[in-house]
């Protein structure tokens, strides 16, 4: 099922949630998010181990078993808080969140088959077969996991014909989101600059290294941003995917970020995942000091991409 399986890779707080969901809605796609898979199997110290993170620490699985009940039940209370979560509270068909809705059999059933593989790349294939049999897309299965760009050879030499997908951005960008969303959505005070900035980088360089040798799609949120519909098309067009102007005009219409958070573009609400929906906003919480620790740490390839002449910004 190489040819099968499509996968978001980049840095995070970079737009690959837009991007999932712009392809989600796509007929030919069933997708699922941020399983991690490839990190988990990298650092797991065994399969028991790499299961229970896979099934307890990521968005994908809705919390895994523990949480079923509770994930139920609130599918049965979307209407109730349509009021105050538009994003939340949007039907599967206009919010294709990539949550695979998996009984508990089914669940421990795969829990189980998981801890008897006997490699790594067993591990993977077994896991993604699983759940193209579950979910039947008509073409791709896609999968998003951010931070996972140096993972590129690993993925291609367990799936040869996946396609893999990097969206990047303005790495000021992603450290400002990334500060907001870990202090005001996780509500955690581990945020660091330097931290997140080299993280920015690490992306970025694998990124640069894998691009022609493992045939990556890259496209910048800037120009998704500014540019939807040519980029999207381009999309389309990399995997091959029949599309015309009124499915074109219709998925950009439900993933604009009027759609998908009831505000306009521009509009800060700092305790939601989709903060504000711009680019440059770095502009707007950047000190001296922060110019100059970014600058040192990676103002290098903010030129390399584009986002910059020089250091003199």
């Amino acid at each position: 099922m190489s040819g099968n399986l499509v996968f978001i890779l980049g840095n995070y707080k970079s737009g690959s949630t837009w991007l999932l969901k712009i392809l989600s809605l796509h007929p030919e796609i069933r997708s699922l998010s941020e399983t991690h898979i490839f990190h988990h199997v990298a650092a797991a110290q065994n399969f028991e181990d790499c299961t229970h993170k896979l099934f307890h620490e990521v968005p994908w699985s809705n919390g895994g078993t523990r949480q079923l009940l509770a994930y139920r039940l609130l599918r049965l209370s979307r209407p109730l808080v349509q009021r105050w979560r538009p994003d939340f509270a949007l039907p599967s068909r206009d919010r294709p969140a990539g949550l695979p809705d998996l009984s508990w059999f089914e669940q421990r059933a795969l829990q189980r088959n998981l801890k008897l593989m006997g490699t790594k790349e067993e591990y993977c294939r077994y896991f993604f077969q699983f759940l193209a049999e579950r979910l039947q897309p008509r073409k791709y299965l896609l999968e998003k996991s951010t931070d996972a760009t140096r993972y590129a050879p690993f993925i291609h030499s367990v799936f040869p014909q996946a396609k893999l997908l990097v969206i990047y951005r303005d790495g000021r960008d992603v450290v400002t989101s990334s500060r907001f969303f870990t202090e005001n959505h996780l509500k955690r005070n581990s945020w660091s600059l330097p931290s997140s900035i080299m993280k920015w980088r690490s992306e970025i360089e694998a990124q640069l290294q894998y691009g022609e040798s493992h045939g990556l799609f890259t496209c910048a949120y800037e120009d998704l941003l500014a540019n939807s519909a040519v980029v999207v098309q381009r999309l389309f067009n990399f995997l091959a995917l029949p599309q015309d102007d009124h499915l074109l005009t219709n998925i950009l219409q439900r993933t604009s970020f009027k759609s998908m958070t009831g505000r306009n573009a521009g509009e800060e609400a700092r305790d939601r995942f989709i903060r504000k929906g711009v680019s440059g906003d770095w502009q707007n919480h950047f000190t001296a000091e922060d110019k100059n620790t970014f600058k040192e740490l990676a103002g290098d390839l903010l030129i390399k991409l584009g986002y910059e002449k020089d250091n003199n910004w």
